[in-house]
């Protein structure tokens, strides 16, 4: 079993001492990166007519909710809007432009976009922005009963961290800069130039120092015996 986790231990005390900071941790948590966080909004305002609540009191309540569940530090709610009033602050943005334009992209009734209509009352202009396209109408493609029947999922693309390497030259950005390349005969930035030739390593020599075994036919006999005649019969014998 794991330990305590010193980082958040250190938020928990300075929380617990200090009301600002408890605040401020609240509304510098990575809210717009928590997807658990945002299938809950999500729910939160699609409930919050039949609860009798403003799109941002439900999405505060969620806030709250979500904010306790990972830090066990406790809002509340009337304290944190007096210090929002108090220090001229803005809440911040609780839903990332890819959520957004999801919603633009699947959601036509502009009544039913509740992320957007949630930004307008929190005072963000991307709201407005959102309420403002026009979803596009699909395609008259025909699809497979297999592939209607799959379940949909966002992609998410994590990107790599970019290199800081000044040695290093940047990579063309597209096919038609590398053809340009290729036809003027001039090198491509980032790839490395390797000469054509061949550094042989003068210690090492194609001609071996041992002399070579000798044939199996060539073990016990000598240059005497191989050429010697054989000896001539006597005659009347």
């Amino acid at each position: 079993m794991s330990g305590p986790n010193p980082a958040l231990a250190g938020v928990q005390r300075r929380a617990a001492e200090n009301p600002d900071a408890r605040y401020r941790a609240f509304d510098s948590y990575p809210w717009a990166k928590d997807r658990v966080f945002t299938e809950q909004l999500s729910t939160a305002l699609s409930n919050a007519q039949s609860s009798g609540l403003s799109l941002s009191e439900a999405a505060l309540r969620a806030r709250i909710q979500r904010f306790e569940q990972q830090t066990q530090i406790n809002i509340e709610s009337d304290a944190y809007k007096q210090w929002l009033s108090q220090t001229n602050l803005q809440p911040p943005r609780i839903i990332s432009e890819q959520t957004i334009a999801m919603e633009v992209m699947t959601v036509p009734n502009l009544e039913d976009r509740k992320l957007a209509q949630l930004l307008v009352e929190l005072g963000d202009p991307l709201g407005e922005l959102a309420l403002q396209q026009i979803t596009p109408e699909p395609a008259n493609i025909s699809v497979p009963s297999w592939q209607s029947a799959a379940p949909t999922a966002e992609l998410y693309v994590t990107r790599g961290p970019t290199s800081t390497d000044p040695d290093k030259e940047p990579y063309p950005k597209n096919f038609e800069e590398i053809v340009e390349f290729l036809h003027s005969g001039k090198a491509i930035p980032g790839i490395r130039q390797i000469p054509d030739t061949v550094i042989e390593d003068p210690t090492i020599t194609p001609h071996g120092r041992l002399e070579a075994p000798p044939k199996p036919w060539e073990i016990g006999r000598t240059s005497s015996a191989e050429y010697s005649e054989p000896p001539a019969k006597e005659s009347g014998t």
